[in-house]
Order: structure tokens, then sequence, then C-alpha cells
């Protein structure tokens, strides 16, 4: 019994101990802002377009699959299911289910699996081949070259991707209340989702982009400099960073619900 209760207690002391590493690490991240010179911010800015290129515009065409065909799948069901009482509810569906709730997380999902994963592993490679501490030897901070871009580039890169994936949703949205109704006016169609739609469901929408992109960032370039053996710690690296960020999403993602209640 006492060991059960040792390991319970070192697995929490562990946990507390990443969650104040990550804490630090945030505001270092956040104080390199302030110490950008006029030089810093152009290879800042370099950096950052490069960031928002990979994570941005390739994953356009997947974002806009997936939402298309969630949308379709999801309204096209409600039809079928609920027959001529579902276009009361497309609003809802779509608003609540879709914008609000899938349409973040998947966003974030997509990016985790793409994005997330390279700055780890890119993160760890640093580290391991000495580039970090050369960055340091010349006197450069690591913080100002290596993660404030990522996190400025995963943050409009998480935001405008979920206004893409709502945007789709919404247009395949219409697409599948046709062909599970029968048949429906665009007009009526967007009576009935922007009746639902609020502002607060804008305001949700730019708040977990700039949550979402943050976690994926921060989880993924901290667990990837905190490599130290070599370069077999950098798939674990890889492995903790985006575990670690799809724990904070759907926890976030939950935050949400109960602030927004």
């Amino acid at each position: 019994m006492t060991a059960v209760v040792a390991a319970i207690g070192q697995s929490g002391a562990r946990r507390l101990s990443v969650l104040g590493g990550l804490a630090r690490f945030a505001l270092r991240a956040l104080a390199a802002a302030g110490r950008l010179s006029r030089t810093g911010r152009w290879v800042t800015l370099r950096v950052l377009i490069n960031q928002i290129r990979f994570t941005a515009l390739q994953a356009v065409g997947l974002v806009t699959l997936l939402a298309a065909i969630l949308s379709f799948l999801v309204i096209a069901q409600t039809s079928r299911q609920l027959g001529a009482v579902a276009p009361n509810f497309f609003g809802t569906i779509m608003v609540v289910a879709v914008i609000r709730e899938l349409g973040p997380l998947l966003t974030a999902l997509i990016v985790v699996s793409r994005s997330g994963t390279a700055i780890a592993a890119e993160m760890a490679t640093n580290r391991v081949l000495g580039e970090v501490t050369a960055l340091e030897a010349m006197g450069i901070d690591p913080y100002i070259y290596l993660v404030l871009p990522r996190m400025l580039g995963a943050i409009v890169s998480v935001a405008c991707l979920m206004v893409l994936f709502d945007g789709v949703a919404l247009v395949s949205g219409y697409i599948g209340a046709n062909v599970g109704s029968g048949g429906m006016s665009i007009g009526h169609y967007s009576d009935i989702v922007l009746s639902t739609l609020s502002a607060k469901d804008v305001w949700l929408t730019v708040a977990k982009g700039i949550t979402f992109g943050a976690a994926v960032a921060l989880f993924c370039s901290y667990h990837g400099l905190a490599v130290k053996a070599g370069p077999t710690e950098i798939p674990q690296a890889v492995t903790r960073g985006v575990v670690g960020t799809i724990v904070a999403i759907f926890i976030m993602s939950a935050a949400f619900v109960a602030i927004a209640a």
C-alpha cells in the first residue's frame, strides 16, 4: 500500500514539475518578445513566415477536405434520422457541434499531427547537434530565434485554419441538408444557421485559435529542447510533446465549455 501511495506521489510530483517547467518556458518565450532588436525582428519575421507557410498554407487542403466531409456527414445523417423535423436542428448542430466544438478540435489535432511533430523533432535535433549551445555562444537568445516565431506562427495558423474550417463546414452542411432533406434553399439554410450563430461563437473561435496554437508550439518546443542524452531521445520527445499537447487541447476545450456555459 505504501509503495502504491509513493508511486502516485512521485507521478504527481513529476507532472507538477513539468507544469512548472512549461510555465517558466512560456514566460521566457513571452519575455523574449520584449528583447527583440531591429535585426532580431527581421530574423524572427522570416522564421515566422516560413512557419505559417508550413503550418497553415500547406494544411489548407487537408483541413478543407476534413471540414467538408465532417459537416456533410453530420447534416446528412441528421436529416435522414430526424426526417421532417431535421431542419429545426440544423442551426444548433452546425453552430454548437461543428463550428464551436468539433471544428476547433479537429483543426488543432491536424496542426499537432503535422506541425507539432515537426517542431518537437526540430527542437530536439537542434539540441542534440549543439545548435542551441552555438546560438547561446554567439549571444543569440534561442527563445527569440527558435521558440517565439514558432509560437506566433502556430497561433496565427490555427486561428486562420479554424476560420477556413468553419467556412467550408457551412457550405458543405448546405449540401448535406439538400441531400438528406430532399431540397432546401440557400436563403432558408442561411437563416437557420445565422439565427443560432452569435458573437460568443466568434470570440470562442478566436480564443481557441490563440490558446490551441500556443499550446502546440509551447508543449512541442518545451519537450524538444528538454532532450539531453542523445538522438535516441528525439522520438521520445516528439511523443511527449504531441501527447501533452493533445491532452492540453481537450482540457482547454472542456474549460471553454464551462466558461461559456
